[in-house]
């Protein structure tokens, strides 16, 4: 029957071979040679051969000692770094965070991230760029472990307020001076594609749909820089979230900060974070948070 390899053997092996001499090595390893001697012996019956050779006072590596040296040299360094590593990851300062945002967070999601990392180099963060449709779904289903999504968050689920946004309408330059929505209802609409962000689409629909105003000719966007363009274009008008940087010499931003036009996004998970690598990442989110 095969002997079961252990860690201290490997162990043993590196520092024996390091100095090649049982004496240096045992009292290296604080341990008597006998010991030593026993604990290469089992090492070799478990690896089926002889590593080492002792011949008139001298002790040398054997062929197989020589070829599996260098991977027991690596076995041994990533054992000694586990518990290393292992405090990093109970204190939050190594792991994986993958976090979902969207528009609405496209300032606030790069200077919590760029914070964090400084703190904590060790931790490796995937940011996915989501609705709040797909953040919920991805949460759900473990595919991500934080999201900044458009509240109320689903019912029992830790949701933490973290920025206020509201609509905009983008106009092309050339339009007369406008004040108010209604005054739009004669020029044609540009609406982001409902697959491109169901939870935006549905939100600007229900507040479209309590202004009691109707919007018969209506173009189709893949994303809110097209709606810009188009606007800048002349081709129609848009409503695109606050967030959303609006930068150009051709277009007009009308704010609509009524209650329907207006939304809060929160910091949103599951549950309430309980590991350390949640809870720091939460707390640098509070720090950025616009909502006090």
């Amino acid at each position: 029957m095969e002997e079961a390899m252990e860690l201290r053997d490997l162990r043993a092996f590196v520092t024996l071979s390091d100095v090649l001499h049982f004496s240096q090595a045992a009292e290296r390893l604080h341990i008597t040679q006998s010991a030593l001697s026993k604990q290469i012996k089992r090492l070799e019956q478990a690896l089926g051969g002889a590593l080492l050779a002792r011949s008139a006072g001298a002790t040398t590596l054997t062929p197989l000692g020589r070829a599996l040296l260098d991977e027991a040299r690596d076995i041994v360094r990533r054992s000694e770094q586990l518990p290393l590593t292992a405090q990093d990851v109970l204190a939050g300062n190594r792991g994986l965070l993958r976090v979902g945002f969207g528009v609405a967070t496209n300032r606030l999601v790069p200077a919590t991230v760029a914070r964090f990392r400084r703190e904590r180099p060790l931790v490796n963060i995937e940011l996915h760029d989501l609705s709040t449709h797909h953040q919920i779904l991805a949460l759900s289903e473990n595919r991500l472990d934080l999201g900044f999504c458009r509240l109320p968050a689903p019912r029992g689920w830790y949701a933490m307020p973290v920025v206020q946004a509201h609509f905009v309408a983008v106009l092309p330059a050339d339009y007369p001076p406008v004040h108010a929505l209604d005054e739009l209802a004669a020029y044609p609409l540009a609406m982001l594609r409902r697959d491109r962000a169901p939870s935006f689409y549905d939100n600007l629909m229900h507040y479209l749909a309590q202004s009691g105003l109707r919007f018969q000719r209506l173009h189709y966007l893949n994303d809110f820089a097209a709606g810009i363009a188009t606007a800048a274009a002349g081709i129609a008008w848009t409503i695109l979230p606050s967030s959303t940087l609006v930068d150009h010499p051709a277009v007009r931003v009308l704010p609509l900060t009524e209650p329907a036009a207006c939304w809060t996004i929160g910091l949103v998970c599951p549950a309430a974070p309980t590991t350390p690598l949640l809870q720091e990442f939460c707390r640098t989110v509070a720090e950025f948070s616009e909502i006090r």
